[in-house]
């Protein structure tokens, strides 16, 4: 499916157009260009024209899996990963696409080696000491996952043992309880609350590893000792690529992009990543800064919305999902904690949720 410009946002710059099109025909030896189709937007971009004739809040729609997305025109400041290239026009989902989780609990133990059968005591990142008694050995590669977590706190009941394949289940429904003696024998334990929660290392997560997924059928890959696979849908079908329309994939380029680390496992600083398609962070929806965001900078988009960068409720932030405002995943962590990232409420606030809920995806992309 061809691009298509929504007609209240094309005819506002019809004059902007008509005064470039000489310009246009120079590059192109016509009379002109139409507007047609992703290609066209693309040449536009590459000519350095796509910022005066269009504005943020400009809108596309392409073909997405059964249905349509509706693209909001953000910004042009991103930088594109391939350097022959020196423009991007960056597009977000103007509402949320599905719901999806951030990221999966993590295991508590890695198995760099067998794991003998028999009494299991560790000590968890809270300094509480548990143990556990497995009957069969845990192989190399495999892992120790916790479970039956109270309403509240790190207490876990229960422990799942799994095969190096990190889906086949060893022992299931194994009793934990706390240890008063004894000496730990699991002594490279997560952080629980990653245990129970999952993580905001944003560069670790399913979610980004879906949306630039191409594979008719998603194969997620752990990034870390602890992960572990993701659950429920869209995981179960193709990566995000697949779906969306393929002319308009054709388009896509990688551009350079940051995000904060949490102080508490990652040792705060910045990452820095090449995608296709992302979350946006706290600093780009004019939230304002936490951690090291050195690089990022507010769309203007969202730039417009107030005064100055805000957490309070902004309309313009706002994405709905079914007709209903729906929560929407950022990928920037809240610093403070391992399995929090930050993500915008439904009133339009930046706020955080735990990384294991299914909250909205609005991603992002740059035609470049």
């Amino acid at each position: 499916m061809g691009v298509i410009i929504l007609p209240q946002k094309f005819y506002d710059t019809l004059d902007t157009q008509n005064a470039l099109l000489a310009s246009i025909a120079s590059h192109t030896g016509t009379e002109g260009i139409a507007i047609n189709n992703w290609e066209d937007v693309q040449r536009l971009v590459r000519m350095g024209l796509a910022e005066k004739m269009f504005n943020p809040g400009d809108q596309f729609i392409s073909s997405y899996d059964t249905g349509q997305v509706v693209w909001d025109v953000i910004g042009f400041h991103d930088i594109p990963t391939d350097k022959k290239y020196t423009k991007a026009m960056t597009l977000q989902a103007h509402d949320c696409i599905l719901n999806v989780q951030f990221d999966a609990p993590e295991a508590l133990y890695y198995a760099a080696a067998e794991l003998p059968a028999g009494e299991q005591i560790f000590t968890d990142s809270g300094g509480d000491r548990y143990k556990f008694t497995t009957t069969k050995p845990v192989p190399a590669g495999g892992q120790v996952v916790l479970g039956g977590w109270p309403t509240e706190g790190y207490a876990a009941t229960t422990a799942t043992t799994y095969a190096a394949d990190r889906v086949t289940a060893i022992e299931s429904g194994i009793t934990v309880t706390p240890a008063d003696t004894g000496v730990d024998t699991l002594l490279e334990v997560n952080n629980r609350s990653r245990c129970r929660y999952g993580s905001n290392n944003y560069l670790e997560s399913a979610i980004r590893q879906w949306l630039n997924s191409v594979a008719s059928s998603f194969a997620w890959t752990p990034k870390t000792n602890f992960d572990r696979p993701p659950s429920d849908a869209p995981y179960t079908g193709a990566g995000f690529l697949k779906l969306l329309d393929p002319d308009l994939v054709a388009v896509l380029g990688a551009v350079d992009k940051q995000v904060a680390r949490n102080t508490v496992t990652d040792g705060g600083g910045q990452d820095l990543f090449s995608d296709k398609v992302f979350l946006l962070s706290r600093v780009e929806v004019f939230g304002g800064t936490e951690g090291t965001t050195t690089g990022e900078q507010a769309y203007p988009y969202y730039s417009t919305l107030a005064a100055n960068p805000t957490t309070g409720a902004l309309a313009g932030r706002i994405k709905y999902l079914d007709g209903s405002a729906r929560n929407w995943w950022l990928r920037s962590p809240n610093t403070g904690y391992a399995h929090i990232p930050r993500s915008v409420y439904t009133s339009g606030t930046v706020s955080d949720s735990y990384a294991y809920y299914a909250y909205g995806a609005a991603p992002a992309c740059c035609i470049v």
